[in-house]
């Protein structure tokens, strides 16, 4: 078993997952999202190239889509063998975003076609995206997060107590804050996907935090009057190499499928990667740190109270 003093080292966990938030905060305002059109409504093309485009032709794709539909931020990306492309865009009239018309929509396919004298069935297939779907989609994201945080702060709360749920939840959202700083830091499209692995993470992360948990209170039990600190470092001690060899056999299985996998298994397999990278992180060093700083000032402010006579 490791004798590693964690408590001790809480503080550096706590300024490098701050550090990472802000560095995603920044990115946000000075980019925001790179949103599917899952989320923003629009038009999605896919087209045949015969050919595996560079990254330098996927930006002239990019910048050619927008200069002709007028979408800010345009997502030209390679799908199946990388011969085929999928164009996400919109026209914009206003505020409104819209999916684009026929008109458009012709001309942005001749301009390519003419690019890498393609014929007309090059044009695979497209589909509008109403902005009412994609406006309900955000939402519904952020109800099923909101829903599964409470009732699991419930579940810990019943199961456990107050403090170790309200950490745990805290933990969560770490996570899910961690996962949109990875999003917006390197500009990966935010679709359905990512809800359905937010959600996956989500269970995942709880679980890993609720094993730390239950063995604090286990040793508590066990150990009757041992310093608090001690305590938790002996608890986290024992369970690292579980949540450690937990994680690695995940995120091994996870590597594989996104070096492996077709376009839509990659874009489930990368949030789930990060997230169960983040959310064994915040399981070890933070969740357990936030719950035992809670629990210290909770007993120092007990010891402080007068003692009647």
């Amino acid at each position: 078993m490791t004798n590693i003093d964690f408590m001790g080292k809480r503080k550096i966990f706590y300024v490098l997952s701050i550090l990472v938030m802000v560095i995603g905060l920044v990115s946000y305002i000075m980019q925001g999202f790179n949103y599917d059109i899952d989320f923003t409504g629009g038009t999605v093309l896919e087209i045949d190239l015969h050919k595996v485009p560079s990254a330098a032709e996927i930006a002239d794709l990019e910048k050619l889509t927008k200069q002709i539909t007028g979408t800010q931020t345009p997502i030209v990306r390679k799908i199946e063998d990388g011969k085929k492309i999928m164009i996400n865009a919109h026209e914009v009239h206003g505020k409104k975003r819209t999916e684009l018309s026929k008109e458009v929509r012709d001309k942005l396919f001749n301009a390519i076609a003419k690019k890498y004298n393609l014929k007309k069935e090059d044009l695979v297939s497209y589909q509008n995206v109403g902005a009412v779907v994609s406006s309900e989609l955000k939402s519904q994201a952020i109800w099923a997060v909101v829903i599964a945080s409470i009732l699991m702060l419930i579940y810990i709360a019943i199961r456990f107590e107050f403090k170790f749920g309200t950490t745990a939840v805290v933990a969560l959202l770490h996570d899910l804050l961690i996962m949109l700083t990875v999003y917006t830091l390197f500009r990966i499209p935010l679709n359905s996907t990512f809800i359905a692995a937010m959600l996956t993470v989500l269970g995942y992360s709880i679980n890993d935090t609720i094993v730390v948990f239950d063995r604090i209170r286990e040793n508590r039990r066990i150990q009757g009057k041992m310093d608090l600190k001690n305590l938790v470092n002996l608890s986290m001690n024992q369970t690292i190499g579980r949540s450690l060899s937990t994680a690695a056999t995940v995120i091994i299985v996870l590597f594989v499928l996104y070096l492996m996998g077709v376009q839509s298994i990659k874009e489930f397999a990368f949030p789930l990667l990060v997230g169960v990278i983040s959310g064994t992180y915040s399981s070890i060093f933070i969740a357990t740190a936030l719950w035992f700083d809670w629990e210290s000032s909770a007993r120092k402010k007990l010891q402080a109270k007068p003692k009647r006579a």
